[in-house]
């Protein structure tokens, strides 16, 4: 795999240290966004994804799994897969930024302004192995 993840740009590092910070048996849970795809498959969006500038890749649910493995978790698994939604990814009155609306096509609510799948994000779960 490419050394980028969604946020991080060195996937298997950054689940390496979130690794280091549990004790043998412990569990992580993690959000993220996910594309559709078995294993090895990833958006690796030119630019931005969604406007958002700090997505470097986004693996889908198989590849996250397999990363987590390669990371040295066991029992991983994906505990849901949903869509964000417009209305938990809003503007409030004390949070005026661009919201899930303002990064979506207009013509077609499935594709972000760049044509790129709508955002999804899943919950994984694993156990940091002895």
């Amino acid at each position: 795999c490419p050394p980028h993840d969604v946020h991080r740009r060195a996937p298997l590092a950054h689940l390496g240290e979130l690794r280091g910070q549990l004790r043998s048996g412990g569990e992580l849970v993690l959000e993220t966004l996910v594309v559709e795809g078995g294993d090895g498959v990833m958006l690796e969006p030119r630019g931005r994804y969604a406007k958002m500038r700090n997505v470097w890749c986004i693996p889908s649910p198989a590849t996250l799994l397999h990363w987590l493995r390669a990371s040295g978790f066991r029992d991983a698994r994906i505990a849901d897969v949903g869509a964000t939604t417009a209305e938990e990814q809003r503007r409030t009155p004390w949070l005026r930024f661009e919201s899930l609306t303002d990064f979506l096509a207009p013509a077609d609510p499935s594709r972000t302004v760049a044509g790129h799948p709508a955002p999804r994000r899943a919950l994984a779960v694993a156990t940091r192995g002895t």
